[in-house]
């Protein structure tokens, strides 16, 4: 597919870049590749069959229940602190 002049100027512009007369020429042939490729991968999906995934067919993975626990992370945590205020750690103040 050929992007035309146009087009890679407004996508530089987009980007915020400025683009060489080389550049530009550059350009209009990576982008036509990048879309010839991406026309390919859409001619290749539409004849996938619908139910391709692998994780819609066969059984389900159980789900497990949701419950809140207690924990005791924080205070193992809390144990090596130089210095704890409520449940944080104090650290020395360096921009006064």
């Amino acid at each position: 597919m050929q992007i035309d002049r146009q087009t890679v100027e407004k996508v530089a512009r987009l980007a915020n870049i400025q683009l060489s007369e080389e550049e530009i020429e550059y350009y209009q042939g990576q982008l036509g590749s990048v879309l010839d490729y991406m026309q390919q991968i859409q001619i290749a999906a539409d004849q996938l069959p619908d139910d391709w995934r692998a994780d819609t067919s066969g059984t389900p993975c159980p789900e497990r229940i949701d419950e809140a626990k207690p924990s005791s992370v924080i205070e193992k945590v809390l144990q090596s602190a130089p210095k704890v205020v409520g449940t944080a750690f104090q650290v020395p103040r360096i921009i006064e």
